[in-house]
């Protein structure tokens, strides 16, 4: 069961990443040689760090929690699932495009979708899911999607990417309620 939350917890925050990098290389004109490859790995290590802080802030109020570990996860995962899907109704991917080939935008880009990382850590060290595997994991997946996410980009178009954010908080949801089932098993 942890294996499985942890990949959909991977996916969705790797969605979040995809959409990013669909909507800025389709529309900020053409990707300079090497920009998917330092996104994709800005992105991917700005996952890991954050990861790795929430796990630590998760791990010191876990003794708040006690008892209630899967309940807090299901709350945090939650909140950062209806976030996500709250984000696309409210604003279409075209304005989250920005100049993807300049640097400062990256580390800004990185740190953003590196937030709900942040609070996907959180809720995996309050119930003590572990901490090598997730951050592997996400940090994986993360540099997977965002890499094809820059290099599709210009074929998949906006329309594509905000079908995709939808899928972002989808499975944030999914890892939210896999967290309810667990306390009942």
């Amino acid at each position: 069961m942890d294996l499985l939350v942890i990949f959909i917890i991977a996916m969705g925050l790797a969605m979040d990443c995809f959409t990013i990098s669909i909507s800025n290389s389709s529309i900020s004109g053409l990707v300079k040689p090497g920009i998917s490859l330092k996104v994709s790995i800005a992105f991917a290590f700005a996952h890991l760090v954050a990861l790795v802080l929430g796990y630590q802030l998760g791990g010191l109020v876990q003794n708040m929690f006690q008892g209630l570990e899967q309940w807090a996860a299901f709350m945090i995962l939650g909140i950062v699932g209806i976030k996500m899907i709250m984000e696309v109704r409210r604003r279409h991917p075209s304005t989250k495009v920005f100049d993807i080939n300049q640097t400062k935008v990256i580390v800004v880009l990185s740190l953003a979708t590196a937030m709900d990382a942040f609070l996907a850590g959180v809720a995996m060290g309050v119930v003590r899911l572990g901490l090598v595997l997730p951050s592997v994991m996400v940090t994986l997946i993360v540099f997977i999607f965002t890499i094809a996410g820059m290099a599709g980009g210009s074929q998949l178009g906006l329309a594509y990417a905000k079908k995709t954010a939808y899928f972002g908080g989808s499975f944030m949801l999914m890892a939210s309620a896999l967290f309810l089932v667990a306390q009942f098993i």
